[in-house]
């Protein structure tokens, strides 16, 4: 009867380690499972964030390019569509901010020298143009923007643009 009641003990205790086992590995496996659909989430909402800024940056860079044509071919709707750049260059802060806080810090870097480049080119355009039109009037020693410049802008924008690209790609591991 002893060895009954030992084998019995044995066969409990068994089962009892068997199912504590397999708690312990389900609960590994689960824990390993949240934390990659969590990654595979978060990795979503930088995909998502950086896709939103990179379509509003090649639209304001066709809108860039648009007045900057319309400038140095001196067509009248030209400060009509340095406006219109103007104005959605300045919406861009949200698409910035959604970068910056989905991260990591060197993509928010990347997007934050995005929008300043995009910034400098309208800025120099409404500069040019307030100046041609009597509006602005330098200080002595300050330099109003020419076609030359606005030129250079727009390859900046374009150079932070692929430089932000670039940034994405390679944390998104493409």
């Amino acid at each position: 009867m002893d060895q009954g009641i030992a084998g019995l003990a044995g066969t409990a205790l068994g089962g009892l380690i068997g199912v504590v086992g397999t708690l312990g590995a389900a609960r590994l496996t689960g824990r390993d499972q949240k934390r990659t659909q969590h990654e595979h989430w978060r990795r979503q909402q930088r995909r998502d964030a950086y896709g939103q800024l990179l379509s509003q940056a090649s639209e304001l860079i066709r809108m860039g390019s648009n007045a900057l044509n319309a400038y140095a071919d001196n067509e009248s709707q030209t400060s009509d569509l340095a406006r219109e750049f103007d104005e959605a260059v300045n919406r861009i802060d949200t698409a910035v901010s959604l970068v910056s806080l989905e991260g990591p810090p060197e993509a928010a870097l990347a997007a934050l020298e995005l929008a300043g480049a995009l910034y400098s080119w309208t800025n120099g355009m409404a500069i040019a143009l307030a100046a041609e039109q009597g509006d602005f009037v330098p200080l002595p020693g300050e330099a109003v923007p020419n076609l030359s410049d606005l030129m250079d802008n727009q390859t900046d924008a374009h150079e932070a643009s692929d430089a932000f690209i670039t940034v994405c790609q390679r944390l998104l591991g493409a």
